[in-house]
């Protein structure tokens, strides 16, 4: 059974409010899709736009201080870098155990510089070193203490790497005021 058009055409004739109905409910349905798709898009970008303008007012807010933290930092690094060893320095670098060793009184015996530490090989160059040194001295109990003490509150940072510890025997000395050797590997930060 085949349909002419003809067929078609008093079919149109015939039921053309019924028809004109179903034709604008199938673009009403249409439209009301692409709408409600549209709808989510418009949707979503407004939800971007406000967590976009939340993040945007939490940098305004949190920057106001910026430049008064900006100078507190630049006064704290220059600080810290004004307790950093030079490398090429060796000569000032040793200047600061001589006062060591003249505040606390103890004796030095051996002290040599070590080589640089610039971190491992295999890594980027750092900016930041360690200068070695290893270091002998002789002293009391609380001379020693008193050493260690002022190397660890002191002006230069450093990394103690090893240490021992001694008596020294002495003949004619009573056991109250024997001597002990201590013996040091350590590194002071500096720059190269």
């Amino acid at each position: 059974m085949a349909i002419e058009t003809q067929d078609v055409l008093a079919f149109l004739k015939k039921y053309p409010v019924a028809i004109g109905c179903g034709v604008l409910s199938i673009g009403l349905l249409a439209g009301s899709y692409l709408r409600s798709s549209t709808e989510e898009d418009f949707v979503a970008q407004v939800k971007q736009k406000d967590e976009e303008g939340k993040r945007i007012f939490a940098n305004i807010t949190s920057g106001t201080n910026v430049g008064e933290q900006l100078e507190a930092i630049k006064a704290n690094t220059k600080d810290l870098e004004s307790r950093l060893v030079r490398g090429s320095d060796r000569l000032r670098n040793q200047q600061y155990f001589y006062r060591l060793e003249s505040d606390t009184g103890v004796k030095e015996v051996v002290l040599q510089a070590g080589a640089v530490n610039t971190g491992s090989a295999k890594g980027p160059k750092t900016l930041y070193c360690g200068i070695g040194y290893s270091i002998t001295v002789q002293g009391s109990y609380r001379q020693i203490l008193d050493f260690l003490g002022r190397l660890e509150t002191g002006q230069h940072f450093y990394r103690l790497n090893s240490a021992s510890v001694s008596r020294v025997a002495q003949r004619s000395a009573p056991e109250a005021t024997s001597l002990l050797t201590l013996t040091a590997n350590l590194e002071l930060l500096g720059l190269q």
